[in-house]
C-alpha cells in the first residue's frame, strides 16, 4: 500500500529557486498549468538534499572515506557504464544492505535501480495553486514573488589591496570595471508551501525507516534552493502521515511523535547492527553478489 507524506512549509527566509537566467538576471522555476504559469521548487532537489543527508548519515556511520565511485554513487545517484544487465541477487543485497540506495535509486555501473520513493513538486499556496493542493487562498503567487539584486565587487581594484598582490602590473592592464549587478527572483519569507511524498507499493519499513531519518537529517538545517550563504532558503515545516510527524520550528527546534522517533531508530540500529563498510563492494561497477 502506498504510503503519503505531506509536507506543509512557511519560509522564514527568501528562497531562489533557479529555473533560467537572461543576462545578467534569474528568474524563479515556473511550470505551467491549468490557472496558468506557477512558482514552484522542484521534487528532484528535495529529492537531492534527502540523498545528500543519508549519504551523510552513512558516511558518518561507517567513520571513514570511501573512493569516488561509491562517493558518486552515494551522492549523486551514480551513473550507468556500460550495458545493463539484470542481476536479481545484487540487486537483493543493495536493498537489504542499503535502504537509501533501495530508497532513492541509482544507477550502479551496469545495473539500474529504481527507487521507491516519488517527490512531488513543492507548490506555493496562493489562488492559482488552489485547484492542485486543495488548499483556498485570497493571495496571489504575484504578490509573493520579487526581485533583488546583488553587487558583486572586484576587491582587486581597490587600491587599498594593491600590497597585497604580486603581478601589479598585470592588475593595471585588466579590465577598470570594479564590480558587476545581477538581480535574482525570490519567493518571500512567510510564503506558505506544500509537497506530497509517496512511498510506493513494496516498501519496506526499513526503507521508510531511512525516508524519516533524512527528513530529521535535514531539518537539522533546513534550507531550499540556493544561495545560502546569501541568507537564503531558511523555512520552518512540518511533515506528516498517520501517526508520524516530524516538525522543525521558527528557531530550529525538531519535534517527533513517538512512531516517528521508533521508526528512526530502527534505521540507526540497522547501520549499526550491519556494518555497511563491508557491502561497500556491491555500489561498485562490477560488485557482484559474491565480491569483485
Amino acid at each position: 500500500m502506498m504510503r503519503h507524506f505531506d509536507i506543509h512549509y512557511t519560509l522564514t527566509a527568501p528562497v531562489s529557486h533557479i529555473g533560467e537566467t537572461a543576462s545578467t538576471g534569474s528568474y524563479f522555476q515556473t511550470i505551467n498549468t491549468a490557472a496558468g504559469r506557477l512558482p514552484v521548487i522542484t521534487g528532484n532537489s528535495v529529492r537531492g538534499i534527502l540523498r545528500d543527508k543519508l549519504a551523510d548519515n552513512l558516511l558518518d556511520t561507517i567513520g571513514h572515506p570511501v573512493d569516488k565511485e561509491t562517493f558518486n554513487v552515494l551522492y549523486s545517484g551514480g551513473n550507468i557504464s556500460g550495458s545493463t544487465k539484470n542481476d536479481v541477487q545484487r540487486a537483493k543485497l543493495v536493498r537489504q544492505h542499503f535502504p537509501m540506495i533501495s530508497l532513492l535509486g541509482g544507477g550502479l555501473g551496469t545495473m539500474i535501480m529504481s527507487g521507491q520513493l516519488v517527490s512531488g513538486f513543492v507548490y506555493p499556496v496562493c489562488r492559482e495553486s488552489e485547484q492542485i493542493t486543495g488548499i483556498s487562498s485570497e493571495l496571489s503567487w504575484h504578490n509573493l514573488i520579487d526581485d533583488i539584486e546583488f553587487t558583486r565587487m572586484d576587491d582587486s581594484k581597490d587600491d587599498t589591496n594593491i600590497d597585497r598582490i604580486t603581478d601589479v602590473e598585470e592588475e593595471k592592464k585588466a579590465k577598470a570595471s570594479t564590480q558587476m549587478r545581477f538581480s535574482v527572483q525570490y519567493l518571500s519569507a512567510g510564503t506558505e508551501l506544500v509537497q506530497r511524498l509517496t512511498l510506493l507499493d513494496g516498501s519496506t519499513e526499513l526503507e521508510e525507516a531511512a525516508f524519516l531519518t533524512g527528513v530529521a537529517e535535514w531539518f537539522k538545517l533546513p534550507t531550499l534552493g540556493g544561495m545560502r550563504a546569501k541568507g537564503f532558503g531558511t523555512f520552518s515545516a512540518c511533515v506528516t502521515s498517520d501517526e508520524i510527524m516530524i516538525s522543525v520550528d521558527s528557531s530550529g527546534t525538531i519535534s517527533m511523535s513517538d512512531k516517528a522517533k521508533e521508526t528512526i531508530a530502527m534505521y540507526a540500529k540497522h547501520l549499526d547492527d550491519d556494518t555497511p563498510s563491508e557491502w561497500l563492494y556491491l555500489l561498485k561497477e562490477g560488485g557482484k553478489s559474491g565480491k569483485a
